[in-house]
C-alpha cells in the first residue's frame, strides 16, 4: 500500500443555517442598518468544499450609496444559491448585482469565491485583486486570494497575502488557520501550532482548526491527543466529513480497524462525493484482505476524481494482486506517467517503494521513490520529542539482541526468519522478540514464541515512546528493526 493512500485534508465542511443567512441579508437591506459584510472567508477559507455550519457576521462596512431593495434581494439570492451549490445561478446574480453597484468590493469578493469553487482559479485571483483595489482594508479578500495563489503553487505570494490580512486584522481566524497550514507544509511545525492555537484562542469552536491541530499531533505521533481534537471538531460540527476521515486514519494507525472503517463510512455518508474518504476506506479494506471491496472503493474515488494518483496506483496494485491483467499495458503507461510527473514536481510518489519493482520503471526512478519515502519518515522522526536513553556498559553477561517486527505471523518475513531465534548460540546470546502485531494464531508465530527466550507483545502499546522505554528497560545491546519503511513499523 502506498503511503499516500492515507489522505488527509485540512479544510472545514458542514451545512450552513440558511435562516441565519437570510437574517443577515434582511438586516443588510434594512434602511435602519448599514450594509453588513457576510464573512465569506468562513465559507471559502479551506479550499474546494465550501459548505459551513453557520455564518458569523463580524465586520461592518459602510457602502455608499445605500442598496436598493432590488439590490439587496439580488445579493440574498446569490448568497443562498452559493450554499445550495447553484454556482452558475449565483454567478449570474452577482454579475447582475455588479451592474447595479459596480464599486461593491464585497460582491467582487463573493464572486471570486464562486470562481474559485468552479475551479476557475486565474479568474478568481483577478477578481479577488479587484475587490482589494476597491476595498484595500479587506482582510477576507487577502485571505482568500492567498488560498487561490496557494492552489496555483505560488506559496510565497500566498504567504504575503495571509500576512497582509493579519496586519489588517490580527485575530482573523481563517488567516491564522491557513497560514498555519502553510507553515506546516514548510515543515515549520512549531510555528504552525502557534498559529493554530492563536486561532482557537480567538474562536474556540473553530472546527477546522481543531481538525488541523489533530492532524499535526498525528504527524508527531501523538495519536491519542489527536483523537481528542478530532472529536472536538466533530462535536462542534457533527457533519464534518473531513474530520471523520482524518480520525479514521488516526484509528488506523492505532490498529483500530473497526473504528477506522466506521469513520470512513460516516465520512462518505455525510459527503458521498468525498473522494479522499473513498480512497481511505479502500486502503483499509485492502489492508484486511477485502480486495474486491477495496477495488470498488478505489473505483468510486476515481469516478469522483479521475485525476487521483493515490487511488489509481493502489487500484493497479490490487489488480496485480488478483492477477487481473485486463488493460495491463495501459495501466503501466499511466503509472510511469504518474511517477515521472511526481518526481519532476518533488512530490511524494503514489507508488510505494516495494511496489515500484512491479512496474516498468527505471532503477533511478525506483531509488528516488525510496529516497522520498525515507525522507518522509525522517521528517516524522524529527517532529518527535527528543528523549535520551541511558544504557549500561558494564554488563558482562550474554549479548542481548532484540528483533522488532509487525510481521511475526503469517507474513513473508516470518516465513523466512522463523527459525532465526532458535539458531543463536544461547550461551552467548539472549534473544528478545518484540511483536508490534497481535497474535494471529499461526504456526509461524508459535514457532517464534517458542524459540525466543523472551517474546514481548507490544501490539497493545499504542505509544511509540512507551514501547521504546520497555525495550530500553530490557537493556538491549543490538536492536534489529525488521520493518524498515514498510507498513506496520514504529517510529
Amino acid at each position: 500500500m502506498g503511503l499516500r493512500a492515507k489522505t488527509r485534508r485540512v479544510r472545514e465542511v458542514g451545512k450552513p443555517r440558511e435562516r441565519v443567512l437570510r437574517d443577515v441579508v434582511r438586516l443588510s437591506a434594512s434602511p435602519a442598518h448599514p450594509p453588513l459584510l457576510v464573512p465569506t472567508g468562513k465559507v471559502r477559507g479551506y479550499a474546494r468544499v465550501m459548505d459551513y455550519q453557520c455564518v458569523v457576521v463580524y465586520t461592518v462596512i459602510n457602502i455608499a450609496p445605500p442598496r436598493l431593495a432590488t439590490q439587496a434581494a439580488g445579493l440574498s439570492n446569490g448568497c443562498i444559491a452559493w450554499f445550495k451549490n447553484k454556482l452558475k445561478r449565483a454567478v449570474a446574480v452577482y454579475l447582475q448585482s455588479l451592474k447595479l453597484t459596480p464599486g461593491n468590493a464585497i460582491i467582487y469578493g463573493n464572486l471570486a469565491c464562486l470562481y474559485y469553487k468552479q475551479g476557475r482559479i486565474d479568474l478568481a485571483i483577478d477578481t479577488y485583486k479587484r475587490a482589494i483595489e476597491l476595498q484595500p482594508n479587506f482582510p477576507d479578500a487577502y485571505c482568500n486570494l492567498g488560498n487561490a495563489l496557494k492552489e496555483k503553487g505560488l506559496v510565497a505570494e500566498a504567504e504575503d497575502c495571509y500576512n497582509s490580512a493579519l496586519r489588517l486584522c490580527p485575530t482573523h481566524v481563517d488567516t491564522l488557520n491557513n497560514l498555519g497550514n502553510v507553515k506546516r507544509e514548510q515543515g515549520k511545525i512549531n510555528e504552525a501550532m502557534v498559529l493554530y492555537m492563536r486561532a482557537l484562542e480567538v474562536f474556540p469552536n473553530f472546527a477546522a482548526t481543531h481538525s488541523n491541530v489533530a492532524s499535526l499531533l498525528q504527524q508527531q505521533g501523538k495519536l491519542h491527543e489527536a483523537l481528542i481534537h478530532y472529536r472536538q471538531a466533530i462535536n462542534i460540527q457533527p457533519e464534518f466529513a473531513d474530520a471523520y476521515s482524518n480520525m479514521g486514519n488516526t484509528l488506523r494507525e492505532l490498529q483500530d480497524v473497526t473504528g477506522a472503517l466506521l469513520c470512513f463510512k460516516k465520512a462518505i455518508d455525510l459527503n458521498p462525493m468525498f473522494a479522499d474518504a473513498h480512497c481511505n476506506l479502500a486502503s483499509i479494506q485492502k489492508d484486511i484482505g477485502n480486495l474486491s471491496e477495496a477495488i470498488t472503493s478505489y473505483e468510486n474515488a476515481l469516478r469522483i476524481n479521475p485525476d487521483f494518483p493515490d487511488a489509481y496506483c493502489n487500484l493497479a496494485h490490487c489488480f496485480q494482486t488478483i492477477c487481473n491483467w485486463e488493460g495491463y499495458d495501459k495501466r503501466m503507461q499511466n503509472i510511469v506517467r504518474i511517477v515521472e510527473d511526481q518526481l519532476h514536481s518533488d512530490k511524494l510518489c503514489s507508488v510505494h517503494p516495494h511496489h515500484s519493482i512491479l512496474y516498468p520503471l527505471s532503477n533511478k526512478a525506483r531509488r528516488e521513490i525510496a529516497s522520498r519515502h525515507a525522507n518522509l519518515y525522517t521528517e516524522k522522526v524529527n517532529t518527535l520529542s527528543k528523549v535520551s536513553f541511558q544504557y549500561s556498559l558494564t554488563d558482562k553477561g550474554r549479548l542481548r539482541i532484540g528483533y522488532v517486527s509487525s510481521d511475526f505471523g503469517n507474513h513473508p518475513t516470518s516465513h523466512l526468519m522463523q527459525a532465526i531465534p532458535g539458531l543463536h548460540d544461547h550461551s552467548k546470546f539472549e534473544i528478545f522478540c518484540y511483536a508490534l502485531n497481535p497474535d494471529d494464531g499461526t504456526t509461524f508465530r508459535k514457532k517464534i514464541i517458542k524459540e525466543s527466550e523472551h517474546f514481548i507483545d507490544l501490539s497493545l502499546v499504542t505509544c511509540s515512546m512507551e514501547a521504546a522505554r520497555k525495550i530500553n528497560s530490557d537493556n538491549i545491546h543490538i536492536l534489529i528493526n525488521m520493518n524498515g519503511y514498510t507498513k506496520g513499523g514504529q517510529k
